[in-house]
């Protein structure tokens, strides 16, 4: 007879991964996989994400199941997690068909009931998006609102900094706050604000005549330069008497006024461009 090993501290029986798949199956519930490729089997004209769902077992999910309006998004979401409903396993293979598209569908419902306007939210970035000039628009966010539901953020209701790109203040994945600015169960519309789940940045800035700071500076127009000196805080300055800025260039300035109340301030260049 074979002596009996304690198991360590700490140490917990792991079920079946294909028991777990199945009992998901026959219940309908949502099953967290990472996207792991996208790409284009031959027995089908389709992309399909290719999953993890752990255990050794693969996931599928035809475009068509993704549940994505807009399917040229769906290497955006490699990497990342995402909720599917197991339509089918086929253990001889390791293979499941999974469908994101209908775990969304069960969750839409619950998070229309759930969200009100002016409601702060969790909310997790899946995409950032780039401008599109040809359709006149500005880059933006996308981000999950609860269960799977994607909701795009526009770039002014995503940052108040004028001086970063959206890619540079977020990536895939990270969990911000957002607020509900307005929500519609009928048309199945949700708009939502990063900037609004933010204090004003101009709450609690003290600035004395004489601080020197250090702004990027973000617009010129005749006889002012604009410097952001933090996301959401510009002030303006007299351009330099010699040489020329650009958007983006880092400077150094002086304060000569400074109005909270007002969200007024006033600069003096200080030298050249910063390192």
């Amino acid at each position: 007879m074979s002596a009996f090993i304690p198991k360590p501290e700490g140490y917990e029986v792991v079920a079946d991964r294909w028991e777990y798949l199945y009992f998901a199956k026959e219940r309908g519930v949502p099953v967290e996989a990472a996207v792991e490729k996208v790409t284009w089997p031959e027995n089908l004209d389709t992309a399909v994400w290719e999953l993890d769902l752990g255990g050794g077992i693969k996931g599928v999910v035809p475009a068509s199941e993704t549940g994505l309006a807009d399917v040229s998004l769906m290497p955006r979401f490699v990497g990342q997690k995402v909720l599917v409903k197991i339509r089918g396993l086929d253990r001889e293979n390791g293979v499941a068909a999974c469908s994101r598209r209908e775990a969304i569908a069960d969750a839409q419902e619950r998070l229309f009931r759930a969200l009100k306007p002016e409601q702060v939210i969790d909310v997790v970035v899946k995409a950032v998006l780039p401008p599109d000039p040809a359709n006149n628009k500005p880059a933006s966010l996308v981000v999950d609102a609860g269960g799977g539901i994607l909701v795009e953020v526009p770039r002014k209701l995503a940052t108040r900094s004028r001086a970063h790109r959206l890619n540079e203040l977020f990536r895939p994945g990270q969990a911000v706050k957002a607020k509900v600015i307005h929500v519609d169960p009928q048309a199945g519309a949700i708009r939502l604000s990063l900037v609004d789940a933010e204090p004003d940045p101009w709450d609690g800035l003290v600035y004395k005549r004489g601080d020197v700071v250090a702004g990027t500076v973000v617009g010129q127009a005749e006889k002012v330069v604009f410097l952001e000196v933090k996301p959401g805080v510009v002030g303006i300055a007299p351009p330099p008497l010699r040489g020329v800025l650009r958007r983006g260039d880092r400077v150094a300035a002086v304060v000569t006024s400074f109005d909270r109340e007002k969200k007024k301030l006033h600069l003096r260049l200080r030298g050249g461009r910063l390192a």
